[in-house]
């Protein structure tokens, strides 16, 4: 009686089990995807139907460890912030698949009714690229100027002269104070030695310089980075921000003073060889 009470415990616990994986699915099936909080990769990653889970993190360097010691599958970033990570050899073994998922525009955020100060950076822009500063930054952190080939347009082509204060403000101040995140290499991040250093910062120092005030960046969280520029913790966002339509309801944007596109990257032994797969 004992033995046969045994054997039934036995079949009903594997009945369950197998009734309980049947129902959760395989693991194996399983596509979890990992996007920094904040940014536009998180909803163009709810797109695809095979992608079973989209988790958050701060930034990418998290995404990508989490990548590189096989706890997510796959990683949407941006494609310079991707290539360059693998380029400093900290996720070798980690490769980016298939074409580009979209096409940015990166410009910096500005408050709505801040239009000279606005015009005032968009000038300051144009002036970087064309003596040749830009190239030479460009070339500082990518090897090549990631403007070269690109069809640049402007944010505004037919905007007329402003008259509001934005800019006597800054000038009065004596400073300009620009947000970003602080962990998004190249474009900004803190060096070994805890310097705040990278693309975004140095474009943000010419523009300073060229305005005649001092450079002051503000690190803070991404995911509250628009509310905290339209309460006026800072002048602007010169952080790698992509001008979307949503953004543009809450803040206006100078003219683009780069352009990338949304990247997937994986694991080099992964079977996924591009994210429409996963559609």
């Amino acid at each position: 009686m004992k033995r046969m009470s045994k054997t039934l415990c036995i079949m009903l616990t594997a009945v369950i089990s197998t009734t309980l994986f049947t129902a959760c699915g395989s693991k194996e099936n399983e596509i979890r995807i990992g996007v920094a909080t904040g940014t536009t990769f998180g909803e163009k990653a709810k797109e695809y139907s095979k992608i079973t889970e989209i988790k958050s993190y701060k930034d990418d360097n998290l995404n990508l460890q989490e990548l590189a010691n096989g706890r997510i599958d796959g990683v949407i970033t941006d494609k310079l912030v991707g290539l360059n990570a693998i380029k400093q050899s900290n996720f070798k073994g980690l490769k980016p698949v298939g074409d580009l998922i979209y096409e940015e525009t990166i410009a910096v955020a500005i408050r709505q009714d801040d239009d000279t100060l606005r015009q005032a950076i968009n000038e300051k822009i144009s002036e970087i690229i064309s003596d040749g500063t830009y190239a030479k930054l460009s070339n500082k952190y990518f090897a090549k100027n990631i403007l070269d080939g690109i069809d640049y347009k402007k944010t505004l082509p037919t905007d007329t002269p402003a008259k509001d204060d934005s800019l006597a403000r800054v000038k009065k101040a004596g400073k300009i104070t620009f947000a970003l995140s602080g962990g998004y290499p190249p474009f900004n991040y803190f060096s070994s030695d805890d310097k705040l250093t990278g693309f975004d910062v140095e474009i943000g120092e010419e523009v300073a310089k060229r305005l005649g005030v001092k450079y002051v960046p503000v690190t803070t969280d991404w995911s509250g980075i628009l509310e905290g520029l339209r309460s006026g913790r800072y002048d602007a966002i010169l952080g790698s921000m992509a001008v979307t339509p949503e953004r543009l309801k809450a803040v206006d944007f100078t003219d683009p003073y780069y352009y990338s596109g949304a990247q997937f990257f994986v694991s080099k032994d992964s079977k996924i060889k591009s994210i429409d797969e996963l559609k």
